[in-house]
């Protein structure tokens, strides 16, 4: 006969945080069963679930069931990608502030990383969008 379980004890269980099976101590009773413990490996406290039970496969399901949540580009990586795919990244020119650049001319900043033209202000100005941000950088000084 299994001896009964009592606060403090150690236990195999499933920890959602790990989720895997860990050992745990013991922290809750209700009704002579064990109700609360904490996993030895996170140190997260949790309801108990029974290890390799059916708690955990209904948990490692439900995980595996839900979608990817996509991860979103911000405005400014968007706006770089539509300028990237227009222009000819394999041959970048280095920044340099006495060169002159056009539209769509790809330019590699020391700062700042490769980067696109996309618009020619004035003589002196250039707006080029970076995969962090578009910023006005200057030309022909």
């Amino acid at each position: 006969m299994a001896k009964k379980k009592t606060v403090g004890d150690e236990i195999e269980a499933y920890c959602s945080k790990c989720k895997m099976d860990t050992i745990h101590v013991v922290t809750a009773m209700k009704d002579d069963a064990v109700n609360k413990v904490i996993c030895k490996a996170c140190d997260s406290t949790h309801k108990y679930k029974p290890a390799g039970g059916e708690s955990a496969k209904k948990t490692a399901s439900k995980s595996k069931s839900k979608p990817q949540k996509r991860i979103k580009k911000t405005k400014e990586e968007r706006s770089w990608n539509r300028a990237m795919a227009k222009a000819d990244p394999e041959n970048p020119v280095d920044y340099e502030m006495s060169g002159s650049f056009a539209e769509s001319d790809v330019i590699q900043h020391d700062a700042f990383g490769l980067g696109v033209v996309t618009k020619v202000v004035s003589d002196q100005k250039i707006n080029v969008a970076f995969q962090d941000g578009a910023r006005t950088l200057v030309q022909n000084y």
